[in-house]
């Protein structure tokens, strides 16, 4: 017999621990089914933005992201996730892994999710401090640091199995996570193995601080004779810290990232991004905090013939009403690199989340 138990919704907006603890946890509603507990998260992203960018329309409206997580924890050993996106014009999946939760030291993923690279990637769209990760001008052919190693395949999702953990009594609160995925290749080489291997480390010297580095390894491809594919593979390594946490008070996040960029040409690329934010407590009866910030990002690519890298500046605000709701607004510049006129986005954003 199935029985529900418990059902509970947790919002921020309630919580009076917000003026205690500063804190903007929030959990979806969570039923208990028999042994197992499930979660449901999600949000709805509505944008709009605007481009200087020739041949593409001066502003659109669009639905950037209408995401449902399932979270299901079927006893202390066993969980799992599965989050579909219906943003656009299909329906992807985003998340899709199981998890076993052996020791806190060692525990094993399988399935679609994150790589172990690139702080800002693994940062949730729910609480990202600028609207968009990197550059997102509509028409424009360059690309910040966030850009190219998540265009590259360093970063964001894949398929794989990954080890993870956070030993008990580690120096430094140390923690570390690595895996083999599909890679960027995958079905596009033949009978070539292109796996992809990344690796993590994270360490927190200091409360409120915390600091990483990583490495990923991925395959590049070139044709070769009777049909085959000349294979070489290619390094990114990336370094981050972040300062504060998603709280009243100042918040900073970085990332320095450096690599391959194209093993054929033997070209590199060099970028860093930064945020600073502050978050007010709350500042009236419908809105719970006001987070003025700026956004840095700067990229460099050497490859032959190729100027597609520059600077990145972003003033913005966020407006909550409680919880993750906001309301956000961002005004993106574009510097390139080779000089030449600058680019520029505002972007306003409406985020519903639970």
């Amino acid at each position: 017999m199935i029985r529900i138990s418990v059902v509970r919704v947790c919002f921020a907006m309630a919580a009076a621990s917000l003026g205690a603890t500063g804190a903007f946890a929030q959990t979806g509603p969570v039923l208990r089914v028999n042994a197992a507990e499930i979660q449901f998260n999600g949000r709805v992203q509505t944008q709009f933005n605007t481009s200087t960018a020739e041949r593409v329309p001066a502003s659109e409206l669009i639905l950037r992201r209408v995401r449902l997580e399932v979270t299901v924890r079927a006893n202390r050993w066993v969980s799992g996730k599965v989050a579909p996106d219906f943003a656009g014009d299909r329906v992807s999946v985003k998340d899709a892994y199981l998890k076993l939760d052996l020791s806190p030291g060692f525990q094993l993923l399988s399935g679609k999710a994150y790589r172990p690279f690139s702080l800002i990637e693994q940062t949730s769209s729910t609480r990202i401090l600028p609207i968009e990760r990197g550059l997102a001008i509509r028409g424009l052919d360059a690309e910040d640091e966030y850009e190219i190693v998540h265009d590259l395949g360093y970063a964001d999702r894949d398929i794989g199995v990954q080890v993870m953990g956070a030993p008990t009594g580690a120096p430094l609160g140390l923690s570390y996570a690595a895996g083999i995925f599909a890679g960027p290749l995958h079905r596009r080489t033949g009978s070539d193995a292109t796996y992809q291997y990344v690796a993590r480390a994270t360490a927190r010297p200091l409360d409120g601080v915390t600091l990483g580095a990583a490495w990923s390894n991925r395959a590049y491809a070139d044709s070769a004779a009777g049909g085959r594919f000349d294979i070489q593979r290619g390094n990114a390594f990336e370094v981050d810290a972040e300062i504060g946490t998603y709280a009243p008070g100042f918040h900073a996040v970085g990332e320095l990232a450096f690599g391959d960029y194209d093993r054929f040409d033997d070209s590199h690329f060099l970028g860093g991004q930064a945020w600073l934010a502050y978050r007010t407590g709350t500042v009236g009866s419908a809105i719970s905090a006001v987070e003025p910030l700026v956004r840095a990002s700067l990229s460099s690519i050497d490859a032959p013939g190729m100027d597609r890298g520059g600077t990145l500046l972003t003033p913005g605000v966020n407006v909550y009403f409680g919880g993750l709701n906001r309301m956000m607004a961002n005004y993106d510049v574009w510097l390139p690199a080779g000089g030449g006129g600058a680019h520029r986005s505002f972007k306003a954003q409406f985020q519903m989340a639970f």
